[in-house]
């Protein structure tokens, strides 16, 4: 088993009962419907011409948006996040090795290379990469990021005129899911997690503000309070638009995601407890 495919199987362990939710596939499947990353900026007009029509009951553009940017934005960083707080441990994420299926949202890279720090036990193996220490390989993902999701995002707003900076928001609120969620699935260290998934943030910053871009990034984190431990849960700095995706609901916010700005603190903590429960009750 390569070093990738370790990794990838612990990703795939995170949530069974959707290994590919944080998992990518190594080597592009054969079946129809793939597409490298490089080449679909063609595509993304059509992607979000049907993201107006399917799920979509007013037909918003803004939702067509949030949705494709929200597939690209998880398949470049959320993903690769994941890796990085459990394993400090990275793959390609330069559109050329990058492929994605839109109907689906899975994820595959290429081949099994592996960007990796010195003390990692893959460090010798043909297909790593060593990196120097944790910031440059932080510093390497962000910079590869920008260059894939840029031009992607790019013409989700040409096609939708919904704005750069939500869309830029949504990539960091991609690394604050994946950085609280990962360990949480896991058991892991939460704070460390956070940590990274903060200094990756603060990176991508960097590297769009290196661009003449900026990253303006008002998502945080809400201290919940659930039986004796405390939770840093992530606050989108920009809603999703999800719930406009919802049927009517008799409470505006029970259409809320979780990491909602709309949703108000009591109910984020029952919400989130209940979610905390449940992962109690799986490990039993």
């Amino acid at each position: 088993m390569s070093a990738l495919a370790a990794t990838v199987e612990r990703l795939r362990g995170l949530r069974p009962e959707h290994p590919d939710a944080y998992a990518p596939c190594i080597g592009v499947p054969a079946e129809p419907g793939w597409s490298s990353l490089a080449d679909v900026v063609a595509h993304v007009d059509a992607w979000c011409a049907r993201a107006r029509e399917q799920d979509n009951p007013a037909r918003l553009a803004s939702v067509a948006a949030t949705t494709v940017g929200g597939v690209l934005v998880h398949g470049v960083l959320g993903r690769v996040t994941a890796a990085l707080v459990l394993d400090r441990r990275a793959w390609d994420v330069r559109a050329g090795h990058l492929a994605l299926h839109p109907g689906t949202g899975r994820l595959a890279v290429r081949d099994a290379s592996l960007l990796v720090l010195p003390d990692d036990p893959a460090a010798g193996h043909p297909d790593a990469e060593v990196l120097p220490d944790l910031p440059a390989l932080l510093h390497r993902v962000a910079a590869e990021a920008v260059a894939t999701l840029r031009p992607l995002l790019d013409e989700v707003r040409a096609a939708t005129r919904y704005g750069l900076v939500p869309l830029w928001n949504g990539a960091a609120d991609a690394v604050r899911g994946a950085a609280h969620y990962a360990p949480l699935y896991a058991g892991t260290d939460r704070e460390r997690a956070r940590a990274l998934g903060a200094a990756l943030v603060a990176e991508l910053g960097a590297v769009l503000g290196a661009r003449g871009a900026r990253l303006r990034d008002r998502g945080g984190h809400e201290q919940v309070q659930w039986g004796t431990e405390t939770y840093a849960l992530p606050v989108r700095a920009a809603c999703c638009l999800y719930y406009k995706t919802e049927p009517q609901v008799e409470r505006p916010s029970d259409a809320y995601c979780l990491t909602c700005p709309f949703l108000c603190s009591p109910d984020r903590r029952a919400r989130f407890g209940s979610f905390v429960d449940g992962l109690t009750a799986g490990a039993r």
